[in-house]
């Protein structure tokens, strides 16, 4: 299927289930807010920067395949990325996708369809080694016409490519990371879009040595502890246990090491620096209060989440559940596990106000539902996803995030 020295190009719908699980290698983190993804700024240097994501951050070999995942206004970035990795020895293909293709499937393709088996995805899972992809479906309203059964019938029928991903250890580079910059995405999240533009490239750009210091000691100090407490001044209090859990990071670059480990190791999103691990099961235990959950694109306030014995109970929104409730009705009972506890630990990215970001230095995330690409074992293709700012972490009584500040 792939020739030599040339890119083959594959026309592939995109739909971005849940966040990106049509996208995302292992499975998707749960969702981030999928808005407009502008060109990419004038200083960048696209050639330079797809030679470091694919040599460094992706650490492609030489007759690997790779496949990148694009649209049509990242196109540059798109042909520099096939370039560098057949400049490396290996062979691209690139998978297309837009808005307009992804309108016209959902207008036109009947709903007996949703179940089918994904041959083409599945086989492309069987074939490449590296997935590098930049978004492409920008507007979340465009998911959001479809019927959460619907969309649930497609998440379910596309697990077997993530498992397939998962069993051949298919490494994963993402952009975006909930930073896309885009006007929606700006007033979402408070910030100037030339601001929001600078963040993301920059970050996306960076060095992320320092990330990666942080991220081992990090990851050393909680393997090394028993329990982790997170509480903030709206009424979150919540503990989870970790003694004997593997500890995770996404630093940017997937190492040789990365490499070896596999599973869960091979993934990044950027911009990175996040150190994440799945709690003992059963061992979540307290309350959750997310002042504002963005979902789909829409805004939800005053999120409150009972948990007992690792799982949600309870489920309260003074506003805007309307935009989760269908989705979150259709998904299986693995949807109210408490799966994943994520701190931010870059420095370069700030937290405050309606500024809420995965890899921001002290931010805290906590993740109920499927949890496959943070080395979990829970395949539940939804999840909700509760960031809080502000937050206090203790391990075993000694502070790791002090309101909000990264110890």
């Amino acid at each position: 299927m792939v020739q030599a020295n040339k890119v083959v190009v594959v026309v592939a719908v995109v739909f971005a289930f849940f966040g990106g699980a049509s996208l995302s290698g292992a499975q998707p983190k749960p969702p981030g807010v999928k808005v407009e993804v502008g060109a990419a700024a004038p200083a960048v240097d696209l050639a330079a920067l797809a030679d470091r994501l694919v040599g460094t951050t992706a650490n492609v070999k030489e007759g690997e395949v790779v496949e990148i995942v694009g649209g049509p206004t990242d196109l540059a970035l798109v042909e520099e990325l096939a370039v560098a990795v057949r400049k490396r020895g290996g062979h691209p293909i690139v998978s297309y996708g837009s808005e307009s293709l992804t309108k016209k499937m959902i207008a036109t393709v009947p709903e007996k369809y949703d179940a089918q088996q994904p041959k083409a995805a599945l086989g492309l899972a069987k074939l490449v080694n590296v997935r590098i992809i930049v978004p492409p479906v920008r507007d979340p309203s465009i998911e959001a016409t479809l019927p959460a059964a619907r969309r649930a019938a497609m998440a379910k029928a596309y697990v077997p490519v993530n498992d397939q991903r998962l069993k051949r250890n298919v490494r994963l580079v993402e952009l975006g990371n909930g930073l896309l910059p885009s006007t929606v995405q700006a007033k979402l999240l408070g910030v100037a879009e030339a601001d929001l533009g600078k963040m993301f490239w920059d970050g996306v750009s960076a060095d992320y040595a320092a990330v990666q210091d942080k991220a081992t000691s990090l990851r050393k100090a909680i393997a090394a502890g028993s329990e982790l407490h997170i509480t903030a001044p709206n009424g979150t209090d919540l503990k989870v246990k970790v003694k004997g859990r593997k500890v995770l990071a996404s630093d940017g670059v997937i190492s040789d090491a990365d490499i070896k480990a596999a599973g869960a190791n091979v993934s990044a999103w950027l911009p990175a620096g996040e150190v994440y691990v799945v709690p003992v099961a059963g061992s979540a235990e307290g309350k959750i209060v997310d002042d504002r959950m963005l979902f789909d694109g829409k805004e939800v306030t005053g999120v409150t989440v009972e948990v007992k014995k690792g799982k949600i109970t309870a489920v309260n929104a003074a506003s805007g559940w309307d935009a989760v409730k269908g989705l979150y009705d259709a998904a299986g009972p693995a949807k109210n596990e408490i799966s994943v506890v994520d701190l931010g630990i870059n420095p370069a990215v700030k937290t405050a106000g309606k500024l809420e970001t995965w890899m921001g230095a002290g931010m805290v995330t906590i993740v109920a539902g499927g949890n496959t690409w943070a080395g979990g074992t829970n395949k539940e293709p939804f999840g909700l996803t509760f960031q809080l700012t502000g937050a206090t972490v203790t391990l075993d009584g000694k502070p790791l995030v002090e309101a909000g500040a990264l110890k």
